[in-house]
């Protein structure tokens, strides 16, 4: 068994061990606690600009309603809408540990859901992916792991809630 073992090993390219350490090797922590370290930021940024933002509309002027050609209201940048994800989906995300790589808006090990909704992948198209993931369509992102244990009509129901971002 470790002669089988040595010789995988030695036929592995540099490369492709460089690539697995990237993954799932030493590299994966470290590219996990940037990405934190990121969220983290990006989460305490919104923070500080929701902040500013309400301070700046709280020493408004009380003034008058706007008037109806006003366009000074709509020229402010609208947050984009995130809707909560449904009881029944979530149930089937957190049943097939989805939700470890994967979350609504925000990319976590994999693209979030609403990146997949811009693809505009058919039911079908998702439920074939899930089964038999192709890494080239997500290039920097580490490759998905098939999930054929997934069944169809679960993914069918995740897959309609993804295209309804």
């Amino acid at each position: 068994m470790a002669l089988a073992v040595s010789f995988f090993i030695g036929c592995s390219s540099k490369e492709d061990r460089d690539k697995y350490d990237q993954w799932y090797g030493s590299g994966s922590k470290a590219r996990e606690e940037a990405a934190l370290v990121k969220l983290q930021s990006d989460r305490k940024v919104a923070a500080e600009q929701a902040t500013a933002a309400a301070a700046e509309k709280a020493a408004a002027p009380a003034a008058a309603p706007a008037a109806p050609g006003d366009t000074s209201a709509a020229a402010a940048p609208a947050a984009p809408k995130r809707k909560p994800v449904p009881a029944d989906v979530s149930a089937l995300l957190n049943k097939h540990a989805c939700f470890a790589c994967h979350q609504a808006y925000d990319k976590v090990i994999g693209p979030a859901y609403s990146e997949v909704a811009k693809k505009k992948y058919t039911p079908d198209q998702i439920v074939e992916l899930v089964h038999n993931p192709k890494p080239e369509h997500w290039p920097g992102y580490p490759p998905m792991a098939p999930l054929p244990h997934v069944p169809k009509a679960d993914i069918v129901v995740i897959a309609n809630w993804i295209n309804s971002l």
